[in-house]
């Protein structure tokens, strides 16, 4: 019974090896980084389009492809490493802050909180919802 007691406090994760609260390695860090400068890309080209005589539709492509670039490589980089996911979502998010500051208030505004809402949405799929189900299949 102190057994079982015992192994329901440890993290687990699905391959059953202990899991840590949070990592930061030099991988977070690089695909943090290279989640900004992504983020500035994509920006930039909201911005050009925005100011360009484009018809309407393009203009709202430009607009949903931050959903794109943030969410693809999101999730391809979070399933190789869910820590360097974090960090590239986490870099996409906070290239916001300055561009609202030095370029444009909506643009960086809107790459901000939509990167930061994915970045939660994400955060629940593969921390708790995964963390859950190796629990319960640990458990059976």
């Amino acid at each position: 019974m102190l057994n079982m007691l015992i192994e329901d406090k440890q993290k687990i994760n699905p391959l059953g090896k202990e899991d840590p609260e949070f990592k930061i390695d030099v991988g977070t860090i690089i695909f943090t980084i290279i989640g900004a400068i992504v983020s500035w890309i994509n920006m930039l080209m909201i911005l050009v389009y925005q100011l360009g005589s484009y018809e309407s539709i393009v203009k709202i492509l430009a607009y949903l492809s931050i959903i794109f670039t943030i969410i693809i490589p999101g999730v391809i980089i979070g399933i190789k490493n869910r820590f360097w996911g974090y960090g590239y979502l986490l870099g996409f998010a906070l290239a916001g802050i300055p561009f609202i500051f030095i370029v444009d208030l909506f643009i960086g505004g809107y790459t901000f909180v939509t990167a930061l809402f994915i970045f939660i949405i994400m955060w629940l799929i593969f921390w708790k919802v995964w963390r859950s189900l190796a629990m319960i299949k640990r458990k059976t």
